[in-house]
């Protein structure tokens, strides 16, 4: 199953920065650096089934990150500590790396407050990259090395059950890619998939994990020599939008138009495809603030060509409270905000509040023999937090330079955004939560993720 994100579209393992991408078109576009990026190295299912995950408790320390079939659970070891029923619960899934390829382990936390997370109480899923998304109590994994996607109901004591599963395998996917970039929810009785190898929108029921039928995309949407890349939808009104942009992954060009989509989600139809040259292109999450406005942003790699081959700029373009289009007299030029520099990754909080990061060109440097993905995925990032009503910004305080890919997550009011680190650091990611423009460190997670849901 592809998408715009995992796994990401890089030429090394180093620069995992972004959530979408399968394993298998990664392979067809890319001789990894090492063979440990996403499914395709490693196809034995060493997947462990669990006859139900409890939460994590804190733990004194943080376990070493292991490989395939390393961390298999005991599921006669009891729990650390009973689980308060009806209490907070999240889940996040991690995908830890090692010299043949990555297994994802998914943990269940009932706090934010943890120390460390405990890998043998984690589900753990072989081969590549697993996803996890949550809708209306559920909870919904999609598999590794295959098109599926299983449910979960989510008891009192924190232990799932399994509700059923759905496969896409007709739709020609090959894995269970399901995350924000591909999966949006419509109600308990309607959903959609969208995969970018096909440029179609499957249609189906969350309810009875059926597949009811598809959106068949335009041909405008396809271009020679180029693949076709997706944001996260934005459902308002009744209607659904999403971006469409192209990149030849060989050479590391984005195309310099895209196309602003918009669908009626009561007759699955698509309504309008109105291009745009201005701030070119999409690709990061998509965020709505308290008017009802929708704001499209850049992930980091369109950053590239700007600086080291005179593209376009990257900026942020709105369709404001009401509007079907772009709003054709705001953008958000991020050099505006971060002297001179480039941006990405804007993320609308409240309040006029909004996190982007910026990157310091002036930290690094580069000849014809750079790698574009090299240039822009190396740790000359910083993430800024800014005041949109003055127009001013700032560096996020206790959060040091990084590779500039960042999630954001608000949970219960809280703001906490998950940095993944490099090699060096086994892709760990580090969870922050933002007080005030200043950064506090959380726990630590043992691998690489950008999935990260609260189930109650």
């Amino acid at each position: 199953m592809t998408s715009q994100n995992p796994l990401p579209r890089n030429p090394s393992r180093a620069l995992l920065l972004r959530p979408r991408r399968s394993g298998a078109a990664l392979a067809a576009s890319f001789v990894l650096a090492s063979a440990g990026c996403g499914g395709e190295a490693d196809t034995t299912d060493v997947r462990t089934e669990l006859p139900a995950l409890e939460p994590v408790t804190p733990d004194t320390a943080t376990p070493d990150p292991v490989g395939p079939g390393t961390a298999t659970p005991d599921p006669a070891a009891p729990d650390p500590v009973a689980p308060v029923a009806e209490g907070p619960l999240y889940a996040v899934m991690y995908e830890v790396y090692d010299d043949v390829g990555s297994t994802s382990y998914l943990s269940l936390l009932d706090s934010l407050e943890i120390e460390a997370i405990d890998v043998s109480q984690a589900r753990e899923y072989g081969g590549g990259r697993a996803f996890v998304q949550a809708y209306n109590g559920w909870l919904f994994v999609g598999d590794a090395q295959t098109p599926t996607v299983t449910r979960y109901s989510v008891a009192a004591d924190g232990s799932l059950t399994e509700e059923g599963s759905i496969g896409f395998a007709a739709f020609g996917l090959t894995a269970g890619q399901f995350d924000s970039w591909n999966a949006t929810f419509i109600s308990p009785e309607k959903a959609y998939l969208f995969d970018t190898g096909l440029g179609n929108t499957i249609i189906w029921n969350p309810s009875t994990m059926q597949i009811v039928g598809e959106i068949t995309p335009p041909d405008e949407l396809f271009r020679a020599g180029f693949s076709l890349e997706t944001t996260p939808a934005a459902v308002r009104d009744g209607l659904m939008f999403r971006t469409f942009s192209w990149v030849n992954y060989d050479d590391a060009t984005y195309s310099r138009d895209f196309f602003l989509a918009t669908y009626d989600v009561a007759s699955n139809t698509l309504l309008d495809l109105q291009e745009e040259t201005r701030c070119p292109v999409p690709g990061n999450l998509v965020h709505s603030d308290e008017a009802g406005n929708i704001y499209f942003s850049n992930w980091i790699w369109p950053v590239a060509g700007s600086l080291m081959r005179d593209a376009p700029a990257p900026c942020v373009l709105r369709v404001g409270a009401g509007a079907t289009g772009f709003d054709p007299s705001w953008s958000l030029d991020y050099s505006a905000l971060a002297e001179g520099r480039q941006g990405a990754m804007f993320t609308y909080l409240d309040g006029n509040r909004a996190l982007f990061s910026a990157f310091y060109d002036e930290r690094t440097s580069f000849d014809i023999e750079t790698s574009p993905w090299s240039y822009v995925g190396s740790n000359n990032w910083r993430i800024w937090q800014a005041d949109l009503a003055t127009n001013t910004a700032a560096p996020v305080e206790g959060i040091d330079f990084n590779g500039g890919a960042f999630t954001p997550i608000q949970f219960d009011g809280r703001l906490l955004v998950m940095v993944p680190g490099g090699e060096e650091d086994g892709y760990a990611t580090q969870l922050y939560e933002i007080v005030d423009g200043v950064a506090t460190p959380r726990v630590k997670l043992p691998g690489w993720s950008y999935q990260f849901v609260k189930l109650r």
